[in-house]
Formats: structure tokens, C-alpha cells, sequence
């Protein structure tokens, strides 16, 4: 896998081929772990989710972080004390 620097972060970006690379591997994974439980159409659908999640990865490491910076925002469990 090739990796470049993402544009604003010091993040290593994975070339298109190597996204494609990772999404394919996925999808092999889930094929073996639920392929004869899964139709040709419900194949599809994972496809293409493994692609936007691995294109929304690569977006989001985009933006750099520091350590210093807070959370814009918190979870509390349902029914939780809020922190």
C-alpha cells in the first residue's frame, strides 16, 4: 500500500489504489465470515458501505488534531449521570 501525506495532517493517506485495496479486502472478509447467508443484492449494499466508510476514514483524516484539543461534544449513557 501506498501511502502519501493527507492534505492539512501528518496522517499518511492512502493512494486510490490502496483505498480500493482495503475495501476489497474488507469485503472479502465478510463474504467468507456470511457469503452463503448473503444474497447478490445484500452483497452490493455491503460493497458499497465498506467504500463510503473507507472513503469517510480518509476524509476525516484530513483534519489535524492535537492532543489539547477538547471533544466538541460528550456521550452519556441512556439513564446516566451526566459527567
Amino acid at each position: 500500500m501506498t501511502e502519501t501525506p493527507a492534505i492539512g495532517s501528518s496522517y499518511p493517506r492512502l493512494s486510490t489504489g490502496s483505498s480500493a485495496a482495503v475495501a476489497r479486502r474488507l469485503v472479502e472478509i465478510v463474504s467468507l465470515c456470511h457469503g452463503e447467508t448473503l444474497s447478490a443484492d445484500q452483497l452490493d449494499a455491503v460493497r458499497a458501505c465498506v467504500g463510503a466508510q473507507v472513503a469517510a476514514t480518509e476524509r476525516l483524516h484530513q483534519f489535524p488534531l492535537t492532543n489539547d484539543q477538547e471533544p466538541i461534544f460528550t456521550v452519556n449513557p441512556h439513564g446516566g449521570v451526566p459527567a
